[in-house]
């Protein structure tokens, strides 16, 4: 772990550039030991990894992060581990390092991100509020996911909390700080409720506007679909609309007023075909093709064939591509495919991007 960490901590070595150097070199490790001729495809970033203080320096950067992760309840997420969020390592750019305080289980249910502007009118706090109550209803295995700021990201939180349902916050920062302060015992109430505070940046990272930008990635990333609730002609919330649009994600907008400033950016999305429309927590179970209640479930889980029903059990658990699941059932790739193609169709599981299949 110390290794992944240390790595984030060499100047220059973004997300794209650490899984190119892991994939290169098979080991993480590795990378730090190698000698000038295996580094000498990756220009500066080569010349800097032959220096021994910068790497040493890294390694401490390291090493004190893991002291300060497991003397408050730190997760750490490498991007190999096997429960890093499988939602984001299908993107490119995902962190190679993720860092998690609270209980959030970063695989489990459904995960929707509710995002939009910091000068949220009471329009856009009466969406949120009833879009998660009535989503609340139907579907208990709901995660809101934002980025803890103001305007409709505390409210996106706070409607969750309201309803009891886990929420995450995507924060800009270390953990070694909340911002906005004013947000810190709403930051407790997430983590106490069942929730987790996220990030990629370490200890000592200050919330700077570039941060921002990023951490809008890994909310867009972490989640099955992305909501933007009010936005104007420009903001952070389009910026989470498009990284979500390049991950093929599913992105979802509230329409507003044609003069309304704060509804401007929803309604464009909408207007050139980047977001589709919703109007209700219906809206959004039909276009997913999420299920409705148990009973339903039930009988469909009893009308399964065997091979059906092994499938479910297991995408329920963990999602899988063809050839993974090949391996867990002992059937060949070619028989089982028939079989998941039919299941897709009767709207049992889903294809995610990556090829991997989710019950």
């Amino acid at each position: 772990m110390n290794f992944y960490i240390a790595l984030t901590f060499i100047k220059g070595v973004g997300p794209i550039i650490a899984r190119n150097l892991i994939a290169h070199f098979g080991d993480v490790e590795k990378i730090f030991t190698a000698k000038k001729a295996d580094l000498q495809h990756f220009g500066k970033i080569g010349e800097l990894l032959l220096d021994e203080n910068i790497k040493n320096q890294a390694i401490k950067r390291a090493e004190e992060e893991i002291l300060f992760a497991k003397k408050h309840n730190i997760e750490i997420y490498t991007f190999l581990d096997k429960t890093y969020p499988y939602r984001l390592k299908e993107c490119e750019d995902a962190p190679v390092v993720l860092y998690s305080i609270g209980k959030a289980d970063l695989n489990s249910g459904h995960f929707i991100a509710m995002v939009g502007t910091r000068n949220v009118t009471a329009y856009g706090k009466e969406i949120c509020n009833k879009f998660v109550s009535e989503l609340s209803i139907n579907q208990q295995d709901i995660t809101i996911i934002s980025g803890l700021a103001y305007g409709v990201d505390s409210c996106a939180h706070k409607a969750a909390l309201s309803e009891k349902l886990p929420t995450i916050a995507v924060v800009a920062h270390g953990l070694d700080r909340i911002y906005p302060a004013q947000h810190k015992h709403l930051a407790q109430r997430i983590v106490e409720s069942g929730g987790a505070i996220v990030t990629e940046y370490p200890t000592k990272t200050k919330p700077e506007a570039g941060n921002f930008v990023q951490r809008n990635r890994i909310i867009a990333g972490l989640c099955d679909a992305t909501i933007i609730v009010e936005s104007g002609a420009k903001g952070g919330a389009l910026l989470t609309a498009a990284a979500a649009n390049s991950y093929n994600r599913d992105v979802f907008a509230f329409p507003g007023r044609i003069d309304d400033d704060f509804s401007a950016g929803c309604n464009n999305l909408i207007k050139t075909n980047q977001a589709a429309m919703l109007t209700s927590a219906a809206d959004l179970e039909n276009f997913m093709g999420w299920k409705k209640g148990t009973v339903k479930e039930q009988t469909l889980f009893n009308e399964l064939t065997d091979e059906e029903r092994k499938i479910v059990e297991i995408l329920h658990k963990e999602p899988l591509n063809a050839n993974d699941l090949s391996r867990e059932i002992q059937i060949p790739v070619q028989k089982i495919m028939s079989t998941l193609i039919m299941m897709e169709f009767k709207g049992l599981i889903k294809l995610m991007p990556g090829n991997i299949y989710k019950a």
